[in-house]
């Protein structure tokens, strides 16, 4: 029986501290007016009353909570069970029970209105004790005449401070014009949770992580609506779509509402909207984003003013026009559920029937075919082109399938190539083999998607016997090249390739990139294939990540981390807004890699995580072995090899060992061996691996396995192979790679030490750390103990930033000389930044007597002066700056 999840008890108060600080502050000014919460429905604005109510008690006043739907006053006045402040858990609080505050109760028989205001101000006071007096009341719109009148009373003549609630769309009724007339209170507008608010909110309420493409639905569907939120959620984990694997929430499928929220949003809607305005919410819901000009051919402009000022739709500018949507995407989801099937077709008649002539272009032509209207074979097949042109594969799908025979098929097939849906789409293409322009597109599918790199070739070969477009020929060519195990072509076969398909043309950027890296030209990419370009839309959803991928693989591979890191978080955040998991978990693997290269695999580990749980079987096969490779280093890295060799055997099973991109899993599977305590071995297949590569065409794969050699046992062969493959590339990078590898061959101590500054300076600090720690060796048993003090210096100081990151083959070097207990002394207070005559009378100690510990402690740790103290003693850093005056070496 599976398991059923639930959200933890209670629900967070997040993101709203600044909203109770500023609320307490105007609350506790006499004579100021009180707060009037005002906002969406579901917003918080009662839960944020709540906090501020105890916030108030915290701070020593005393605070009485109204309930307004049963009027005031004081049988309906509710109050805490207990007067103190509270320190029940926020999440879990309840509403307190009504009860008078003395056992006098005005309002009996025969008092007039003078006397129960009298009774009431003297029972307030009373009570108060002489502490500020806060009246809260929720839903104060609520509130009858004779209660307003007791408010204002209480707020005029004893200084009650009034905080009430209520919704923006009751702004103008009679209770809460009245407090806001003289003024009693002041508007404090409650707005949505920011994005991150939602997610620390979300993870919170699952106790545990989501990834970030569920992470944005849910904020796209809620836009921070915090009751709407926890309706979603309800609805995704008691339907199964929302769920967690290897302790990640994700949710697949669609995202839909529950009963409960739909009821929610129906009834909302149906309070606050005349029928004008629903009719024109249901031509937006139905046609979204649809052309202002389209609407306004339907919809009085008043009445669209009106639903723009309540935030019900929103007009947004897109390219060169106007176009209007929703304001709340659950209204447009709500609205079309609730739409009847009589009612569909007229409003897409009536939607067409308003667009002028290429208004809407293939939109238009889907609303036609909506409505029922029979249109021409050809012009629907030319409005499926354009909207795929356009990127919108979905819409060329819906209106290729309007069309029967072979032209349909080939266009419906297409449209769910570039959708991902690979098992779709071969089942369609593969009906119709012997034409020559979706044979490609099938080829790509086949390598991409699909696992059969066999049967890719076969369907190449018969692009050429077909006459398949050269242009279009020429990119299955790099397709197999890239993914199918053949050789990298050469120079000429890489140049740039213009093809009309949009589909097709979707994958030349990134094949020829990715082809370029591996010919040993990362530099060439890093350069000419810019950011803009490689991160444009695309139709094929998860081609733009991988184009993404190759530019951020291409900066990691010429040193130019920052960049990389930089460029995969920017491709991430636009990857979560679309509809591709493949593409962000592309995006978080490489967030991941980039932290490996830097040398913390445990802040790179979340971030594969991310990517593992967005991966399924159906998944395009190129993105999961990236993905996988790079999770298994990453967990050996981080004491996990026996996890990473699981994960290694899982998609070693499921993918050809002919296929491209199995390089990536030999890689692994070495660096895996490696981290399982069998350096040797691994440095001894990583050689022969590097050759295989170099023979083959891949340098920059070649540059990776004999460098991974060089680091588990360097060799002078190794290093001169690896010094030959690094000048068949562009990357000054791998000529660093070489130069460590020499040096550490040739026990070069010099040329370590500059190894080290330059990967340091790059950001590549693990590796910095093993040129460091082999440096160290070298230094200690040459018998340089200054160098190697220093040396030791700058391992502890790496070894920090890496958060202990430290590979089992890389050289300990023995430990510094031991400092005297004075000297320990002398020296952890001139790290403070204490100077020496300071120092000396606090030790009872002669100033010369400071300085000589000093200068024996710099000798011994391998430092210059006591600015390095901090970071050799592993003291955290004062930052302070000694005045030079003080300083006694250095």
């Amino acid at each position: 029986m599976e398991k059923q999840w639930k959200i933890r008890s209670g629900w967070p108060f997040v993101a709203r501290a600044a909203e109770v600080g500023t609320a307490v502050t105007r609350l506790g000014r006499a004579g100021e007016p009180g707060v009037l919460l005002t906002g969406a429905a579901g917003i918080g604005k009662s839960r944020l009353l709540a906090e501020i109510v105890e916030a108030c008690r915290t701070a020593g006043a005393y605070v009485l909570v109204a309930g307004a739907a049963g009027g005031l006053p004081f049988p309906a006045t509710r109050e805490p069970a207990t007067r103190e402040p509270a320190t029940r858990e926020p999440a879990t609080r309840e509403p307190a029970t009504e009860q008078p505050v003395t056992g006098e109760r005005p309002g009996r028989a025969g008092t007039g209105v003078a006397d129960v205001f009298a009774t009431a101000t003297r029972q307030l006071r009373a009570a108060a004790a002489g502490r500020a007096c806060v009246l809260a009341v929720d839903d104060v719109h609520l509130l009858d005449d004779a209660s307003v009148a007791l408010v204002q009373h209480l707020a005029a003549t004893a200084g009650v401070r009034i905080l009430a609630a209520t919704r923006t769309g009751h702004l103008a009724t009679g209770p809460v014009r009245a407090l806001l007339r003289r003024p009693f209170v002041r508007a404090m507008t409650v707005g949505a949770l920011p994005r991150d608010a939602v997610a620390g909110c979300v993870e919170a309420a699952l106790d545990g992580p989501v990834d970030g493409l569920t992470m944005h639905r849910l904020w796209r569907a809620t836009r921070g609506n915090p009751l709407f939120l926890r309706h979603l959620l309800d609805a995704g984990l008691a339907g199964g779509a929302l769920r967690r694997t290897d302790g990640m929430w994700r949710w697949t499928g669609a995202m839909r509402p529950g009963r409960e929220l739909r009821d929610l949003v129906t009834g909302l809607l149906a309070a606050t909207t005349t029928t004008a305005e629903a009719a024109a919410l249901a031509y937006v819901a139905h046609a979204e984003p649809v052309a202002l000009e389209v609407l306004e051919a339907l919809v009085d402009t008043a009445v669209l003013e009106e639903l723009e000022l309540r935030a019900l739709i929103a007009v947004e500018r897109h390219a060169e026009r106007l176009v209007v949507r929703v304001g709340h995407p659950l209204y447009g989801a709500v609205l079309r559920a609730a739409t009847g099937a009589e009612a569909r077709p007229r409003i897409h008649r009536e939607l067409a029937r308003a667009a002028r002539d290429g208004a809407a272009g293939p939109r238009t032509v889907a609303w036609r075919l909506a409505s029922g209207e029979r249109i021409a074979d050809a012009e629907v097949l030319a409005a499926a082109e354009q909207a795929l042109t356009d990127r919108d594969a979905t819409l060329a799908g819906e209106l290729a399938r309007h069309v029967p025979g072979p032209a349909g098929v080939w266009l419906l097939g297409r449209a769910f190539v570039a959708q991902d849906r690979s098992v779709e789409a071969e089942e369609l293409l593969g009906r119709h083999p012997d034409r020559p322009g979706p044979v490609v597109v099938r080829a790509l599918n086949l390598l991409w998607n699909r696992r059969r790199p066999a049967d890719a070739a076969q369907v190449v070969r018969g692009c050429a016997r077909e006459g398949a477009p050269a242009p279009e020929l020429r990119v299955a060519r790099l397709a197999m090249a890239a993914f199918g195990g053949g050789p990298v072509p050469g120079p000429a076969d890489l140049a740039d390739v213009a093809v009309d398909d949009p589909v097709v043309a979707s994958v030349v950027d990134p094949l020829r990139a990715l082809l370029l890296i591996h010919s040993g030209r990362p530099a060439y990419v890093a350069d000419t294939f810019p950011a803009a370009r490689m991160g444009a839309p695309r139709p094929w959803s998860s081609i733009r990540g991988t184009a993404v991928a190759c530019r951020v693989r291409a900066l990691q591979l010429t040193g130019r981390l920052d960049e990389a890191s930089a460029a995969a978080e920017a491709g991430y955040r636009v990857a979560v807004t679309g509809p591709a998991a493949a593409e962000v978990a592309l995006l978080a693997s490489e967030l991941g890699t980039c932290e490996m290269w830097a040398g913390r695999p445990a802040r790179a580990l979340p971030h594969f995580r991310e990517a593992r749980a967005l991966l399924d079987e159906d998944s395009p096969v190129p993105l999961q072995i990236l993905v996988l490779a790079g999770y298994a280093t990453c967990l050996a890295a981080t004491g996990h090899p026996d996890r990473a060799g699981t994960v290694l055997a899982e998609i070693g099973r499921r993918v050809p060992a002919s296929s491209g991109p199995h390089d990536e899993l030999r890689l692994a599977a070495l660096q895996v061996e490696a981290w399982s305590g069998r350096p040797a071995a691994a440095a001894e297949d990583a050689a022969r691996l590097g050759a295989a590569y170099r023979s083959a065409g891949r340098s920059t794969n070649a540059v990776q396995a004999f460098y991974l050699s060089a680091r588990l046992r360097p060799t002078p062969a190794v290093a001169a192979a690896l010094a030959e493959a690094a000048g068949d590339c562009d990357s000054d990078l791998f000529r660093t790679f070489a130069r460590h590898a020499g040096a550490a061959a040739d026990a070069d101590l010099d040329g370590l030490r500059s190894v080290v500054a330059d990967l340091d300076r790059c950001g590549y600090r693990g590796l910095a750390l093993e040129a460091a720690s082999t440096a160290a060796g070298l230094a200690a048993a040459g018998g340089h103990d200054r160098i190697a003090a220093q040396l030791r210096v700058d391992v502890g100081r790496l070894h920090r930033w890496c958060d202990g990151y430290r590979p089992p083959w890389t050289v300990t070097a023995g430990p510094s000389a031991a400092l005297t207990s004075r000297e320990r002394q002398t020296c952890e207070l001139a790290a403070t930044g204490l100077p020496d005559d300071t120092i000396a009378e606090r030790l009872g100690l002669s100033r010369r007597t400071v300085a000589n510990h000093l200068h024996r402690a710099y000798a011994k740790l391998g430092v210059r002066g006591r600015r390095d103290l901090p970071a050799a003693l592993g003291l955290p850093d004062p930052g302070l700056r000694v005045d030079p005056l003080w300083e006694t070496a250095g």
